[in-house]
């Protein structure tokens, strides 16, 4: 297999970066936006289109272990990038959610992520505590990293479920913990418009 030139690798990071930077401007736009409606409408009776939908942030992911080269065709150098993600979910009723994300995943390769789930607060003394479960379609994990995810082929497709836990602050500021199944953890800031 021919090398590929180093610039092609820092010029695909640059471009995900800049996703991120034009995403998390748009959320930050998108809350400012919604913030100004509450204040107009302080009890929420003239609901926005926007209502029920949920902007997504993760900064971090902590890996419980390095990466390792596990098969013959992984490269001898394999080491975890800078994860990032960026979503947005929409609450479909009281428990039920469906969303896309779009991250870089632990090999710096672009990847979505397009589900559905279940959302419940399981104790009536804390509202703020949830947990969440999503399963979808998955894409992005493609070769020479095909096989560090469960159920995905070689062309990066593949299904998955991810259990999370949260906190809501207030009605509109939130984060969870999402359980990236044995290898790591992703820390989320989320952003609800009411």
């Amino acid at each position: 297999m021919p090398a590929i030139p180093s610039t092609f690798w820092s010029r695909r990071n640059a471009s995900g970066l800049s996703a991120a930077s034009w995403c998390a401007a748009l959320l930050c736009a998108l809350s400012g936006s919604a913030w100004a409606a509450s204040v107009d409408d302080p009890d929420g009776s003239d609901s926005s289109v926007l209502s029920g939908w949920t902007l997504g942030y993760s900064p971090y992911t902590y890996h419980y272990s390095n990466a390792k080269k596990e098969r013959d065709f992984e490269p001898d150098d394999e080491r975890h990038k800078y994860v990032w993600l960026l979503n947005a979910e929409k609450r479909l009723d009281d428990h039920q959610v469906a969303g896309f994300a779009y991250f870089s995943n632990s090999f710096g390769q672009p990847s979505q992520y397009a589900y559905y789930g279940w959302q419940f607060q399981p104790l009536s003394s804390t509202p703020q505590l949830f947990f969440k479960l999503t399963g979808g379609v998955i894409h992005g994990y493609k070769y020479p990293y095909h096989r560090k995810i469960p159920l995905n082929n070689r062309n990066g497709w593949g299904i998955t479920a991810i259990p999370a836990v949260g906190w809501n602050y207030n009605q509109h500021w939130g984060g969870q913990l999402n359980v990236l199944g044995k290898s790591a953890l992703m820390f989320q800031l989320n952003y609800t418009m009411r």
